[in-house]
């Protein structure tokens, strides 16, 4: 102790001058952020290695960071030391939490998205699977800024009032002239694509000005939640509607009076389906269900900022999933018209179910608004059997349809949770997976062949309850399984090519639909989303809805999907909204093709549509029916 006091006291013999200490602080502080935000931009993959302090993107983040703790040293005037050490902390962590999104997601975090953490509960498994001993970079420095914070002496602060002006001056000067810079080198990135995926603004920005823009969109979209639509707004959603294709096939009302169960699958994605791996197959009973209903083999995921959330959402109501957050947390209390709403007038009892937190995305509040009767969490079921994150999915199904059963014509719609990230839950599974053994792209296929046995149990239960000839069951992939982190051994299992094409082109989920023995089995290629599913159970159970922006799958008109960040997938044709460029997918190849991108354009506009519904509350008191009619 005594030899730290004798170091302080020689230490403050220095006599250092406060603002030669603000300025180690202003300047230390540039540095530290800059790379950290730099770190961020390769460690989530928003740009390609190899790492360079060179590149395009640096020249906005160094000027990110130079406004950011210069603005704080301006507004903190004497209190700025402590100001920006606090500023360095709050930065480290932030960043620290985009990493370990980013590698989960592909994106840094959102206002909105960080609000929902206080929601979704305990993700410590996911977590602690995404740590990397390069993350040290987020605190290396602290233990600098510390010494200098405790070693620091004032100094005079009468003579110091006299330079105040000056000081305010030089960084007024500098934080003018980085703004004019940062403009100035703006003007030459293409922002149009900023407008679908918010993580094209971290990628040509930097995620510093990615986070002040969201800060900005989120106060922007409280302030205008309540405005009127405009008059070229109005007639955006009227022509839309106006020139909707007819959303009815063959199969009209096959299904009418049937049962209805929707089952999501946490993380199954579309290629599990006919995978062979050392000679067997990772789902074979639902590879056999192609033979007994309708399989659909080309439908790309479609949700953004909500993953699972998003994908229930359009289940529910054939609307796109906010272009960022989740409609969960953003819209919970909007007024909506959802397949419970339609099935509930036909005399069902719809219900929903999932074995974890109620708070879990929100959905206590939202189902509520959904018109279930009930929805089903964690404390309505009975514990018997854990796998996973909670209570596994064999006996889930068990005992949802056990409640569902209960009387009457049901609607059950059953959103799983065994197969969560990071899928090391299921390693008595029997499924040799090669190379892949021990690897988190093995457990995935381990936890798929899990789930396609515990949907065969629900066959079985069904059989055996006397239900399944009078059921439509229909069983859908939420999101993608393995993301970016994964992407050399995905590209391995499934030997693709390595280009981004071929990557973006396997992030499709499966959907199989069940509608009784007596039906042949029929698999449909035609290119669409999960907004689709709605319309075509619609379409079986011979039912309409006014408002929904998907379509029909088993109708014979042209196949499509639009992705939230504006990527839309024709049938032959993959534009994607990133890096604005039209692929022939038969090909591989870029394609130049006018009529193409004119049909790309106006499928675009449902995105603008959708958002206006939300953002407007346009079913809210038949305002959508006014404006449409």
């Amino acid at each position: 102790m005594q030899a730290i006091k004798l170091g302080k006291e020689k230490f403050k013999s220095l006599n250092l001058n406060l603002y030669i200490l603000e300025t180690f602080f202003i300047i230390f502080g540039i540095i530290s952020i800059f790379v950290k935000t730099l770190y961020i931009q390769y460690t989530i993959k928003l740009q390609d290695p190899p790492f360079t302090l060179t590149g395009e993107i640096s020249k906005f983040i160094l000027l990110s960071s130079i406004i950011l703790v210069l603005a704080v040293a301006l507004l903190a005037q004497r209190k700025s030391i402590i100001s920006l050490f606090i500023l360095n902390i709050l930065v480290s962590f932030v960043l620290f939490c985009d990493a370990l999104y980013g590698r989960y997601y592909g994106l840094p975090l959102t206002i909105l998205m960080v609000y929902q953490m206080g929601f979704v509960g305990d993700i410590s498994q996911s977590i602690f699977s995404l740590l990397k001993i390069k993350d040290l970079v987020f605190i290396i420095d602290l233990p600098v800024l510390c010494f200098f914070m405790y070693f620091s002496k004032p100094g005079n602060h009468e003579k110091q009032k006299k330079s105040q002006t000056i000081r305010n001056i030089s960084i007024i000067a500098i934080l003018i002239l980085s703004v004019i810079i940062f403009t100035f080198y703006g003007k030459n990135v293409d922002t149009t694509r900023h407008a679908y995926e918010r993580k094209n603004i971290a990628k040509d920005f930097g995620t510093l000005y990615f986070h002040a823009y969201d800060l900005y969109d989120f106060a922007k979209l409280k302030i205008t939640k309540n405005t009127s639509l405009k008059e070229e707004e109005k007639n955006l959603v009227k022509e839309f509607y106006r020139n909707k294709d007819k959303d009815t096939s063959i199969y009209f009302g096959s299904g009418r009076d049937k049962n209805l169960l929707v089952i999501q699958v946490e993380a199954m994605q579309g290629f599990v389906a006919d995978l062979v791996i050392e000679g067997e197959e990772v789902t074979p009973f639902l590879n056999g269900l192609r033979n007994k209903g309708f399989y659909f083999n080309n439908i790309y995921h479609q949700v953004a900022g909500g993953n699972t959330s998003d994908a229930e959402f359009m289940l529910n109501n054939s609307l796109y999933p906010a272009a960022a957050g989740a409609v969960n947390y953003l819209y919970p209390m909007n007024e909506y018209l959802t397949l419970a709403d339609l099935l509930n007038e036909e005399g069902y009892t719809s219900r929903a179910f999932h074995s974890y937190d109620s708070s879990f995305w929100n959905r206590e509040a939202i189902y509520r608004n959904f018109n279930y009767e009930k929805f089903y969490s964690i404390n309505d079921f009975n514990l018997d059997e854990k796998r996973g994150w909670a209570l596994s999915d064999d006996s889930f199904f068990r005992q949802a349809l056990d409640i569902s059963s209960e009387n009457g014509k049901f609607f059950s719609f059953l959103i799983t949770l065994s197969s969560h990230h990071p899928y090391d839950a299921f390693s008595d599974i029997d499924l040799d997976t090669g190379v892949f053994k021990d690897t988190q792209t093995g457990n995935y296929l381990k936890s798929m062949r899990y789930v396609d046995t515990a949907i065969k149990n629900l066959f079985d239960y069904l059989r055996e309850k006397d239900l399944l000839d009078d059921t439509i069951i229909v069983i859908y992939g939420d999101h993608s399984g393995l993301y970016l982190d994964q992407r050399s051994l995905v590209e391995k299992l499934l030997k693709l090519d390595g280009s981004d094409l071929d990557w973006n082109m396997v992030q499709k989920v499966p959907l199989w639909i069940y509608n009784g023995d007596d039906l042949k089995g029929k698999t449909i290629e035609k290119t669409g989303g999960q907004i689709d599913i709605l319309p075509t159970i619609l379409d079986l159970m011979g039912l309409s809805h006014p408002y929904v922006l998907g379509k029909s799958l088993l109708n014979d008109n042209p196949g499509y999907a639009v992705k939230r960040d504006g990527t839309v997938i024709l049938d032959g044709y993959y534009y994607d909204n990133q890096q604005n460029v039209l692929y022939d997918i038969r090909t591989g190849k870029v394609a130049e093709d006018s009529s193409v991108m004119s049909e790309v354009s106006r499928r675009q506009k449902e995105l603008i549509v959708s958002d206006l519904i939300l953002k407007k509350d346009l079913l809210k008191n038949d305002k959508l029916a006014e404006i449409i009619k």
